[in-house]
């Protein structure tokens, strides 16, 4: 029998808010869009990252009203997982989603 360490609460999930002028700022995840994050990280399906994204970005949106010099136009989500080498057991972490969402007015 083998066993997995590959389980969603193992996983990182990273959030970037990119702004106007390429300044990326960490996104920490609080209230309810913790939810939403620990659902994603533990099934990193593209509907459970729109569903986070789009929260965030509502949430974003609400701050950064004070900001127009650089507003926020994009966010970027990455969920990372913990590899082991199968000869040494060192762990490597390995990225296994990264996704762009662009919310720049066009």
């Amino acid at each position: 029998m083998f066993a997995s360490t590959d389980v969603g609460s193992s996983r990182k999930l990273i959030v970037t808010a990119i702004s106007k002028n390429g300044v990326e700022h960490p996104v920490k995840l609080m209230g309810h869009l913790e939810e939403l994050h620990q659902r994603a990280r533990g099934l990193p399906s593209s509907s459970q990252l729109d569903v986070l994204v789009h929260e965030i970005w509502k949430e974003l949106d609400k701050e950064n009203t004070e900001n127009k010099e650089f507003p926020l136009i994009s966010l970027r989500i990455e969920v990372w997982k913990v590899h082991y080498d199968a000869k040494s057991l060192h762990p490597h972490p390995t990225r296994i989603v990264l996704k762009e969402f662009d919310f720049e007015q066009k």
